[in-house]
């Protein structure tokens, strides 16, 4: 596999035309719109007060997909966001998911402002394999993927730009300034024991 140097110095000995994965996400980005903001509300959690909660339609498969807000996330300075994949198994009192929900709304609550999405994509993640515990296959990590396609189009709808990840796994995410977004650092999760 070339990495991209080695791809500009071949293309330029060739006369070929180059673009990237972002260059592709962009050019998409134009013309395809695959979310669709369809509802909005407040609503207040007992621990964490008040947030802005939107629904977003995925347009391909018509499942929703929730986002919840915090303060104003608009502006220059990175805003904390949470991915979270959420499924009916792994959304049962506490389950791993179930805590990393609530301390990441904990922790977007002491910052002031932040945005939690869930994935709620049952169609493409496939709850047969849930039950099953077949997350680890590459059909999984590819379905995973699509979904995270699909929030960063959300976040790219809600006017999110830099942004602080909360995640015990951070790794490369190729291809988000495509969508206007760019991960500035990453957070770890701290559950409680």
């Amino acid at each position: 596999m070339a990495r991209l140097p080695d791809l500009i110095a071949f293309a330029q000995r060739h006369g070929l035309k180059l673009g990237t994965i972002a260059d592709l996400i962009g050019h998409r980005r134009r013309g395809a719109k695959l979310v669709r903001r369809v509802h909005e509300a407040t609503a207040d959690d007992l621990d964490t007060g008040p947030w802005k909660v939107f629904i977003y339609t995925n347009t391909l498969t018509n499942s929703e997909q929730l986002v919840m807000v915090k303060g104003d996330i608009s502006g220059p300075e990175p805003v904390l966001v949470r991915m979270q994949s959420m499924d009916p198994i792994q959304i049962l009192p506490g389950g791993r998911v179930s805590l990393l929900m609530h301390q990441s709304m904990r922790m977007i609550e002491a910052a002031g402002r932040g945005v939690l999405v869930v994935l709620h994509d049952f169609q493409s993640m496939g709850l047969l394999d849930t039950v099953r515990g077949r997350h680890g296959s590459g059909d999984a990590q590819e379905k995973m993927l699509r979904a995270y396609g699909i929030g960063a189009q959300i976040l790219a709808d809600l006017g999110v730009h830099d942004m602080i990840l909360l995640t015990n796994m951070p790794r490369l995410l190729v291809g988000l300034e495509g969508y206007g977004l760019n991960v500035v650092s990453w957070r770890g999760i701290e559950l409680p024991a």
